[in-house]
């Protein structure tokens, strides 16, 4: 299926899942699309929180190597290299190829407007529809460098369902505004971990996060100093090509500040507590 172009007649029921998943999201998460109305609170509330305790308390070493594997073979060098960044032009038809790969159906479509604009993506478990393999959605009409963390994120979801099939959920949307409850989400924080490890392979991690260390014996993360925080944003902007001081709307720039600084801080954690 092509990541572009419409399914076509054969696909129109999955279209038409597709247009009720975002009818639902525009009209059903009323609370989180307020909140991406108020990017401030969510940005603070993110750069406050201490990583490493929700890190410890949802993901466990053992499981973040099995994720590691699970990925390699999708993202060769996984964890050790970094990745190519695609430009759009191009993530159709690489985004196609690991969608087939993978066996899931995929869907990337721009979803404009105030709402839509908050909604990155989605991943429909295939157990908890029609469908006869997973659904992943993505929503191009934000950067391509968030385009190509939501694809991340959504493959996240498809790699790590078995770790959470105890509990399924028939979508799992991933809004702008809904990074800091990710994080005592554990199938959420799995995804974002993929993303963090993706975006920051650990030499990269090792040098981004080269602090000085607090031997306490608790690690701790819960800000970012000011020369990790621009060693960041000159990677976010070089390797992404993301500007924070470009013309992108106000509170798109803070969300996608908010989402930089979640990442940073997972990656981090990971770091420290596990040296992943």
């Amino acid at each position: 299926m092509s990541a572009e172009r419409g399914a076509g007649a054969r696909h129109s029921s999955l279209e038409r899942l597709v247009a009720s998943i975002l009818r639902t999201a525009a009209s059903g998460n009323r609370a989180v699309l307020r909140a991406w109305r108020r990017p401030r609170e969510d940005l603070m509330h993110v750069a406050r929180r201490d990583y490493v305790r929700h890190v410890r308390k949802h993901l466990g070493y053992n499981q973040l190597l099995e994720m590691i594997a699970l990925a390699e073979p999708v993202w060769p060098g996984f964890n050790e290299r970094r990745l190519s960044a695609q430009p759009l032009r191009k993530f159709g038809k690489m985004a196609e190829h690991l969608a087939e790969n993978l066996d899931v159906h995929l869907q990337a479509r721009r979803y404009e407007g105030p709402e839509g604009m908050a909604l990155r993506g989605f991943y429909v478990e295939p157990q908890r529809s029609d469908l006869k393999r997973p659904l992943i959605f993505v929503n191009t009409a934000h950067h391509p460098g968030a385009v190509s963390t939501t694809f991340c994120h959504e493959i996240g979801h498809h790699l790590t369902a078995g770790f959470f099939a105890h509990a399924p959920k028939p979508v799992q949307f991933f809004f702008d505004a809904a990074y800091a409850s990710h994080l005592d989400q554990p199938a959420e924080l799995a995804a974002d971990a993929m993303c963090a490890i993706a975006g920051y392979p650990h030499p990269i991690a090792a040098e981004i996060f080269s602090a000085p260390r607090d031997w306490a014996l608790v690690a701790k993360v819960d800000k970012l100093p000011d020369d990790v925080f621009n060693r960041v944003l000159c990677h976010i902007t070089g390797r992404y090509g993301l500007d924070l001081a470009s013309t992108i709307p106000i509170v798109q720039r803070l969300n996608y500040l908010a989402g930089m600084v979640h990442y940073a801080k997972l990656r981090w954690a990971l770091l420290e507590e596990y040296d992943l």
